[in-house]
């Protein structure tokens, strides 16, 4: 059963920053992101507490597991992933080295998974930090960066009126399609490697 712990909203306050470009829906998201991206809803996932998961498709891989000062365990339901401990984090750890996109749906639900509103924060190892008002399963959140992102980060801050956990579902994982000036260069770099081996 996921644990009832309570942790302080100003404990998490964290500085905005950012690095990446934030979307707040799917298809504006989907819009800015190469084909052949790796989508998961989670329907097969084990239910109850898993210490971590492990995932791959279309030449991405990620692992999600549960950190902070918690039990550090995963606790899902059927289609989608939440954690044992609202005092923890969920963390997704992107180990294929190729992921410069990703989004999903990010909300936090209360101890029998149903939605609770409560301030969510998303951080990105590229030094993105996005904090919302999550209210529902539809609230998405969706991030391109021109570095690599090696992982992304799933806080809900437990408001007053009650511990709140972090909760993600439809999780996209892919590239960034280059900005047109990138798109040039890459073309100008290839004419020049052909003229070259002629």
């Amino acid at each position: 059963m996921k644990a009832m712990m309570y942790l302080a909203g100003a404990a998490m306050a964290a500085a905005p920053a950012m690095g990446a470009t934030v979307y707040t829906d799917s298809a504006s998201f989907l819009d800015n992101v190469l084909p052949g991206f790796y989508f998961n809803d989670f329907a097969g996932v084990p239910t109850g507490s898993q210490p971590s998961l492990n995932f791959s498709g279309n030449g991405f891989s990620y692992t999600v597991s549960a950190t902070g000062p918690g039990s550090n365990n995963l606790f899902n339901n059927p289609g989608l992933i939440s954690l044992d401990d609202a005092n923890d984090s969920i963390v997704v750890t992107f180990t294929s080295g190729n992921v410069t996109a990703v989004g999903g749906n990010f909300w936090s639900t209360d101890i029998n998974f149903q939605p609770r509103a409560a301030e969510v924060v998303i951080e990105l190892s590229d030094g993105t930090v996005v904090s919302y008002n999550s209210t529902s399963a539809a609230d998405f959140r969706g991030f391109t960066s021109n570095d690599i992102i090696t992982s992304i980060s799933i806080t809900a801050l437990n408001p007053l009126a009650g511990p709140a956990w972090a909760t993600m579902d439809n999780l996209y994982v892919g590239q960034v399609i280059p900005a047109p000036g990138a798109m040039a260069l890459l073309g100008l770099g290839g004419l020049a490697a052909a003229r070259r081996r002629r």
